[in-house]
């Protein structure tokens, strides 16, 4: 039976320990990375929790104002419909059509030849205005027709400085059959209907066309 003796067994042992040595930095290098993966993932996780606690609140608090946010938005369309409906009766007053300025500026220029016997009146439009006047009447003189004459430009002149689009023209004109006594004399009549035309406002904004998409 063979002996074997090792006689070297204490440096065998230092090279043993030299080669464990490795071994166990490694492992310790593997501990300290999982050690700070673990607390990385730890920091993670309470932030997120932190989120979390932070988008649960946010939602209870706009779930506890939404109805108010709704209300709002209702009081607001309620208020905007008034508004609009104030600055449409406003805005009808503002532009409405006044008669008194009409008949002012025909008694003006109605000579004392003349007799308005039938005066009417119709008016069109919203911002701009179409008002078509009729006067029927009677004039005296020595020419009754040239008195109504004079009376129809007249009235086309004093309109045209307050208003648009101005005609003064004769429906009819027609010599008299009866006299009046004028200046203490019995004069020649005439019966006349003029048709009187103007405008007034604006002329609305014509909508802007929508825009087509590019191809």
């Amino acid at each position: 039976m063979a002996l074997h003796l090792n006689l070297y067994h204490e440096t065998s042992r230092l090279r043993q320990a030299k080669r464990r040595d490795p071994l166990k930095l490694s492992l310790f290098a593997l501990a300290a990375v999982a050690a700070g993966l673990a607390s990385y993932y730890a920091m993670q996780l309470n932030t997120m929790s932190n989120l979390s606690s932070e988008l649960a609140r946010k939602k209870a608090e706009f779930e506890a104002v939404e109805p108010q946010a709704k209300a709002a938005r209702n009081r607001e369309e309620e208020l905007s419909s008034t508004i609009k409906l104030s600055d449409t009766l406003v805005r009808r007053i503002e532009d409405r059509f006044y008669w008194a300025p009409v008949l002012e500026q025909i008694v003006k220029v109605v000579p004392r030849e003349v007799q308005i016997t039938r005066f009417s009146g119709d008016v069109q439009g919203d911002t701009l205005k179409k008002c078509t006047l009729t006067l029927d009447g009677i004039s005296a003189g020595a020419d009754p027709r040239k008195v109504a004459e004079d009376l129809r430009t007249s009235i086309a002149d004093e309109f045209a400085k307050n208003y648009k689009d101005v005609s003064s023209t004769f429906r009819s004109l027609e010599d008299g059959k009866e006299t009046v006594k004028l200046n203490g004399q019995d004069q020649p009549t005439a019966t006349f209907a003029i048709n009187v035309q103007l405008s007034s406002g604006e002329i609305p904004e014509a909508a802007p066309a929508p825009r087509q998409p590019k191809k």
